[in-house]
């Protein structure tokens, strides 16, 4: 069972996450949930988890929806209910008045400066601490990072990464990437670097090699993935209400 919309690239399915955000600003409160049905009045939600913020759900309350496709992040506003039918707690969601499309998912890029730890691959021995070399985020897409480094790295040397970001937003870590292009300004090196997902590692690594990565490295998934153009997208709505872009 699916719900088609129009504005929509792809039907709401069954089981898909989707966000639910309720107020904004500092009241923000942030929850996820899944889809369990459709009916002719709305969208039976499974119970919403909170994630974070600090305005709790409630009966018949506005809340946005974010629903996050392979071409872009969507949104609506729609009204939550409880209702309690045969014994069984229902959630739904009013039918979406109108949809809106707010980015393109592949991939927005915002500004970050945080402190990030790589291991180049081609090290023999990149389980010892002094393989590791720190660098800084310029700044950071779903799908990379523009890193300023102390030393260069060539294209396409793959890479482990480690980042405060990624403790931040619960995703394990290091995650693989691969080089992608470096230069040098005012005198400093940069590296634009892609994640590689669990599903492509095996485009970029024998098999041999893929047994010696990191376990962290194959839990880098969709799901991991959508944690970080989540909160990507989370930044722009705060910079946009700040004038910043």
């Amino acid at each position: 069972m699916e719900l088609v919309l129009s504005q929509i690239s792809e039907p709401l399915k069954l089981w898909e996450k989707i966000e639910i955000v309720i107020a904004d600003g500092d009241e923000r409160g942030m929850y996820l949930a899944r889809i369990e049905d459709f009916i002719p009045d709305g969208i039976v939600i499974s119970n919403p988890e909170f994630r974070e913020g600090n305005t709790l759900l409630r009966d018949n309350c506005e809340v946005v929806v974010l629903v996050i496709k392979e071409d872009a992040v969507y949104q609506f506003y729609s009204l939550l209910s409880k209702s309690e039918i045969d014994g069984k707690t229902l959630f739904v969601l009013t039918m979406p008045r109108e949809v809106q499309r707010v980015q393109r998912r592949q991939f927005v890029r915002i500004e970050l400066i945080s402190d990030v730890s790589i291991a180049n691959l081609g090290a023999e021995k990149i389980e010892e601490k002094d393989e590791w070399q720190n660098a800084v985020c310029v700044d950071i897409s779903g799908g990379g990072m523009l890193l300023k480094s102390v030393d260069e790295i060539d294209p396409p040397s793959t890479l482990l990464v480690k980042a405060d970001l990624f403790k931040r937003l619960d995703i394990k870590q290091p995650i693989a990437a691969i080089c992608r292009r470096t230069f040098i300004r005012d005198g400093q090196h940069y590296t634009g670097i892609e994640f590689i997902r669990e599903d492509n590692l095996s485009h970029y690594f024998y098999q041999e090699e893929l047994k010696r990565l990191p376990k962290s490295t194959a839990e880098f998934d969709h799901n991991a993935q959508n944690k970080l153009v989540t909160y990507i997208f989370q930044q722009q709505i705060e910079l946009r209400k700040k004038g910043l872009i």
